[in-house]
């Protein structure tokens, strides 16, 4: 099901985060659908992410994707993500962010995640 893989993400600090203050993570990791990616991927930190409510795994926003999305998330770290395979990432559900350093947020996004991500100050 899931291949071991290296994690050295950790020895950096989100950039997209405004500040550490108030910010909460996902309890668990979300499991990021790997039939959507067609070629291996790295998934940068603080790209906008969201739950299929069929297949309970996480896409990536689209400029499609309605603001009626559940689970909309921020990836916490960079994650490589191999083609055709599920991927696990750590994610942050609510914070202060900067909206330049993130990746596919979309005004249904910041819609969706109203009073969970600030993206003004």
């Amino acid at each position: 099901m899931f291949n071991p893989r290296k994690v050295d993400s950790f020895k950096k600090a989100p950039e997209f985060l405004r500040d550490a203050k108030n910010v909460e993570y996902t309890v668990g990791n979300v499991l990021l659908d790997g039939s959507k990616f067609s070629a291996d991927t790295v998934v940068k930190a603080g790209t906008a992410v969201f739950r299929n409510a069929e297949s309970n795994k996480f896409e990536l926003v689209q400029e499609s994707t309605p603001e009626t999305m559940s689970g909309a998330v921020l990836t916490a770290n960079d994650v490589k993500v191999f083609a055709k395979e599920d991927a696990l990432a750590p994610a942050v559900r609510e914070a202060s962010v900067i909206k330049e350093r993130t990746t596919g947020v979309t005004d249904n996004f910041i819609k969706a995640t109203i009073g969970r991500f600030h993206f003004d100050v």
